[in-house]
Parts: C-alpha cells; sequence; structure tokens
C-alpha cells in the first residue's frame, strides 16, 4: 500500500518499488477504490518511491473534454427540436466564457446525439458548470443520455440515464 503525495502522485515504501510497463493502466487501491491512470513513470525520493500519473486533462496544459450522448427514444420531432435549441443556447454561452475552445452537437442517428466540448482546463469547464444561466438549462422530458464513457465527463442532471447498448 502507499499514500498519495501532494502532488498527485503514490509514494510508496521504501523496498517496495511499483513495476510497470509504459503503456499498461496503472491501478492503485485506494480506501476501496480503484483510481487509473496511464502510463506512469516511478521515480525515487528519499526513502520512497513516487509514481506519476500521465497528465491530466483539464490540468497539466492537456485540453478538458467532455462527452455526452443523448436520445429521443420516441423520436419526437418536438422534442429533438427543443433539444437542439436549448444545445445551441449552451453553445452560446460558452462562447462567451473564458477557456472556451471548442463545442459540437453531432446527430448520430435520427434520434440520437453526442455532444462534446472543449475547454483549455478543468476550472473553466466547472466554472460553466457552475454559471448561473447553465444552472437554470435543463433539458425537455422525454430526452435521456447514456452515462458517459470517460470519467471526465459529467451526466446532465434531472435528465434520464438509461444503460449502454
Amino acid at each position: 500500500h502507499g499514500f498519495w503525495t501532494a502532488r498527485g502522485g503514490l509514494a510508496l515504501p521504501h523496498g517496495k518499488p511499483k513495476t510497470m510497463s509504459a503503456f499498461a493502466a496503472v491501478q492503485f487501491q485506494v480506501a476501496g477504490v480503484v483510481a487509473a491512470r496511464a502510463p506512469a513513470k516511478a521515480t525515487r525520493r528519499g526513502s520512497s518511491v513516487v509514481v506519476r500519473a500521465a497528465p491530466k486533462p483539464g490540468v497539466d496544459g492537456v485540453p478538458y473534454t467532455a462527452s455526452n450522448t443523448f436520445i429521443v427514444p420516441d423520436g419526437d420531432a418536438t422534442i429533438i427540436q427543443r433539444f437542439q435549441e436549448e444545445m445551441a443556447a449552451r453553445q452560446a454561452l460558452m462562447k462567451t466564457l473564458p477557456g472556451f475552445t471548442s463545442c459540437k452537437l453531432t446527430a448520430d442517428s435520427g434520434n440520437e446525439f453526442t455532444f462534446e466540448q472543449e475547454w483549455t482546463t478543468k476550472q473553466a469547464y466547472e466554472d460553466y458548470m457552475n454559471h448561473p444561466q447553465r444552472r437554470k438549462s435543463h433539458l425537455a422530458a422525454g430526452i435521456y443520455q447514456y452515462m458517459p464513457k470517460n470519467k471526465w465527463s459529467v451526466p446532465e442532471n434531472f435528465t434520464p440515464i438509461l444503460p449502454r447498448k
């Protein structure tokens, strides 16, 4: 076992170095929760081995990207139009905020949509999510979402979640 350092690495007791492949995912058991980061690099500092994770999106100069997939199961044209109008309003707000890089709404099929957004930092994304206008924005009834695939994306509030296909 070990402990997380203030700089985000895992310090292991001397004599018990963690070995890993540069291309393999590194998993650590931390308080019963598995955190995965890859690839990582082990370095020795004093009597501990410090494992540094790969750059974090939105923190280490890597853009922060969030992606959500929405579906209108019955394909109701009125609900789809309301959804597209709401997403257009969100895009207009994003364009006014610092740290915004890009966003796009893609129709994956007639009734399924993916919304991707990119920010320079995670903090910029969180500022957008906590913006008063964004907090008042809700999707219409009849729209569902799939749980985001990556750990960086946040599910939409008040929108039912469907299991992945």
